[in-house]
Parts: structure tokens; sequence; C-alpha cells
């Protein structure tokens, strides 16, 4: 008999669909055929929005209420993707309720509600992951080992960026996103998230920002007049203010000794969505940027000539990681996109559900990101260098 998850997934908004498409495809994975991964049930407390998710995706129920799920045995495990101010609340429940979890990053406000998350997880014994999806870009996953293996040496120096738009009109609504106490932070956290977990997972640990600068460019904006998520609408007579980060810039220090600046913003006019990443160490460089993520430029030393020293563009393929398990044409130059990046860390997640196997990305590992997060708006806040344990 084929072994078999029953997923539900909660929160039906663009990060659930990607959740849901990354189900959908799971079995891409050779490790996973002859698993039955069975979409059942969408929660969303907007009903309308559940039917057409079921639908797009092949979600056998849905449910206005979480309590459907934890009240339901045949359901496995639960894919999450709600507003983070949620997740100390509701994440004990599901994991009490014996469902294996899969959250959407950040894991909480802060680094002290994410260490109530893992506690419970680990209490619960459920297998428990963070989707931080860019660490399964196989362009950005080859970096890391390049690193990893010392093929560019020790590496001294390096700069990570994200910039998006999606805030750049002072007319988007101000939802929870640009509210503190809702969000845990603006780009600092919401971008950040991705951008300093590409850090830790490249280059290691952040121990110290050495400091950081917040700022809010767009100080109000129209209150939410119905919808959700990315569609709320705006309204045409209220504004409410912004309490939260636009732009970050922030100086770290890692475990390794190497420094780096990280730039944040979601107010670049014109740049959709864009994580990059470059590291310079003592036998070569290499870099990485989302908008061409099938892409990796590298430079090594010990290739050097006269005259033919310059860095050079490798494009993706089946020698990278997670490349042969999610492509649909596993062949170089056929391009990778963010579909093969959500594949791929569902894969994982269940893979450890059904066979066993480890996450590299569990609850746990999310804390220093979170620690990252909460030390770079103390640094701005008080001026001073703050050491991270």
């Amino acid at each position: 008999m084929s072994e078999q998850i029953n997923v539900a997934l909660v929160g039906a908004g663009y990060a659930g669909q990607s959740h849901a498409y990354g189900y959908q495809n799971a079995q891409m994975d050779d490790e996973l055929n002859g698993v039955k991964v069975v979409l059942h049930t969408v929660v969303d407390p907007n009903e309308e929005l559940a039917r057409q998710v079921a639908g797009k995706y092949g979600f056998l129920h849905t449910a206005t209420d979480i309590q459907t799920v934890l009240d339901d045995p045949e359901i496995d495990a639960v894919s999450m993707a709600l507003p983070n101010r949620m997740y100390v609340d509701i994440v004990p429940k599901v994991v009490a309720a014996g469902k294996h979890i899969f959250c959407e990053k950040p894991l909480g406000l802060d680094a002290a509600e994410a260490e109530i998350i893992v506690k419970a997880a680990e209490d619960a014994g459920v297998v428990n992951a963070v989707g931080f999806s860019f660490r399964r870009i196989p362009a950005l996953a080859a970096l890391s080992e390049l690193v990893a293996d010392g093929t560019l040496g020790e590496i001294e120096w390096f700069r990570a960026y994200y910039y998006a738009d999606y805030a750049a009109s002072p007319e988007e609504p101000r939802t929870w996103r640009y509210v503190q106490e809702q969000s845990g932070g603006g780009a600092v956290a919401d971008i950040g998230a991705h951008t300093l977990d590409t850090v830790r997972y490249v280059v290691g640990d952040i121990t110290e920002v050495t400091s950081a600068q917040l700022t809010t460019v767009i100080t109000e904006r129209p209150m939410p007049a119905g919808g959700i998520g990315h569609a709320v609408k705006a309204s045409a007579t209220e504004r409410g203010p912004v309490d939260n980060d636009d732009i970050a810039n922030l100086s770290v220090r890692t475990s390794s000794g190497a420094v780096g600046n990280v730039t944040l913003s979601r107010i670049a006019c014109g740049v959709p969505n864009d994580l990059g990443i470059e590291v310079f160490g003592t036998k070569g460089h290499a870099r990485f940027a989302s908008a061409q993520m099938d892409q990796l430029v590298v430079y090594e030393n010990s290739e050097a000539r006269p005259g033919f020293d310059g860095a050079r563009t490798i494009v993706a393929g089946p020698d990278f990681p997670y490349f042969g398990t999610t492509a649909a044409m596993p062949g170089r130059g056929v391009g990778t996109g963010y579909g093969e990046a959500f594949m791929a860390e569902i894969q994982e997640f269940v893979k450890a559900v059904v066979k066993g196997q480890k996450v590299t990305n569990p609850f746990r590992d999310a804390i220093g990101t979170m620690k990252v997060i909460s030390a770079a708006q103390k640094s701005a806040a008080d001026g001073h260098p703050v050491a991270i344990d």
C-alpha cells in the first residue's frame, strides 16, 4: 500500500498558495514516488477565497475555522501562512493536536514568541519547518556549497539585499504590515527575514549587529476598506500612521569573523522583487541575484591567467542542489523560478513526515534569524552595537 499524507492549508493568500503549489508537485522528487499527497482541507476566513483555492489546487474540503482541522483525525500535517502575530496562539494548538507543521516566515513577532513556538513543537514531537524558500533556489544553494567547501577561501566580506516595491505607492493601504505591534517590524522583519536567513545559510550565524538604521519614508497611508492580504482596498477618506520601517540598513558580523552589509527596501520603485548576496573570500568571490535566479556568478583566483581573470556566469543545471527534483525539464538553460523553490521546501517537509528524514530548516533554526531582527531594532533605537548570543 502506498504511503499517504493528508495536508491542511491554513491561510489561502499568496504565501499559502505557494505551499499548495509545492504539495501539488511534490512527487517530482523520486524519493516521493508512491507517496500520495492529499490536499485535504483549505482554511480561510474568506469563504469565497477558500473555495477558489480549493478549486485551483484540488483541495477536497474548505473551512473558515481552524478548529475544523484540529478536530479532524484524518489530517496529518498543517501548512500555515498567516500574519505572524497569530502564530504564538495558533501553532501550539496545532502541534498539541498531533499535527506536523510547516510555517511561513517569520516565526512570530519576535525572538521571545519564536521560543514559545519552538518549545511547543518540540514538546509535541512533531515535524516542524519554516518556509525559508530562497534556500531551495539551486543557484543560491550552490553558492552556499562553494562557501562551505572552501572554494572561495575564507570569507572576509559580503553584502546582501532585498529590494521590493509592494509598498512604494503611498496609497497602498495601511494593513497589519505597516503596524509595528501587529507585524513585529517593517522591511527588517518582512523581507529582512528572508535576507538574514540567506546570510546565515551562506556565510554563517550573525553574532553582532554593529549598526542599524531603520527609516520610515511614507509616514501615513489610507486605512483598509475591505479585501484581504495584498488585495486590500484603500479608504478614500481615512488615513493612519505607519510606525515601522520602509528601509533598513544593517552592518553585521558573523561567527567566522566576516563582516557585511544588509540593505532592505519595500519601497524600491521599479524593482518588484529581488534578493541578492555577494561574498568575497581569500580565493575568490561569487554573487547571486533572484532576478536572474538560474545564474551564479563566480570568480576563482586559481583559474585566473593574464587577461582572462574575470568572473564567469554559470547557468544552473542538474549538478546544482534541488534542480533535479524540481525542474520540469532537468537540463541546463531551461530556467528555474520561485515555483521550484516552493516545491523543494515542501518535498523536504513531506519526506520528513512520511519517511522520517530530517528537515534542514526546523523551527529552532528560525530563532537565530528572529534574534538578528530584534538586535537590529535595538541597535537602531540605541545607536550602539548589539551582540547576539
